[in-house]
C-alpha cells in the first residue's frame, strides 16, 4: 500500500522530468489562437475603516474575459500565452515578444 508521502514523491519525480522535457525541447511553436482568459475585477466601494482611519475595498468582484492569445509547441506541448498585439496591414495579430 502506497502512503501519501510516497504519491507526494512519484508525483514530484514526474513533474521534474515533464520539467526536463520542456527545458530540453527545440521549441516548433503552432499557430497562435484566441484563447481569452477570465480574471476577477473589482467594482464598486465599501468603507472598511471607522473613525480617524477609514479605509475603502471593493463591494465586490465580477468575472471579466480578457484577450489573450495561445501558440503551443508542438513537440513538447509548452504553452505560451500573450496579451499584446501588435497592428498589421489589416487588423492585429498576436505579439510574442
Amino acid at each position: 500500500m502506497t502512503t501519501s508521502t510516497d504519491r507526494i514523491k512519484e508525483l514530484q519525480r514526474q513533474i521534474e522530468a515533464e520539467q526536463r522535457k520542456i527545458n530540453n525541447c527545440k521549441h516548433t511553436y503552432g499557430e497562435p489562437f484566441y484563447n481569452p482568459e477570465t480574471v476577477k475585477e473589482g467594482y464598486g466601494s465599501v468603507q472598511v475603516g471607522r473613525g480617524s482611519d477609514p479605509c475603502w475595498d471593493y463591494a465586490g468582484y465580477r468575472d471579466v474575459e480578457v484577450d489573450r492569445w495561445t501558440k503551443k509547441c508542438t513537440l513538447c506541448g509548452h504553452e505560451v500565452h500573450t496579451k499584446t498585439q501588435k497592428p498589421i496591414i489589416k487588423g492585429y495579430e498576436p505579439d510574442f515578444k
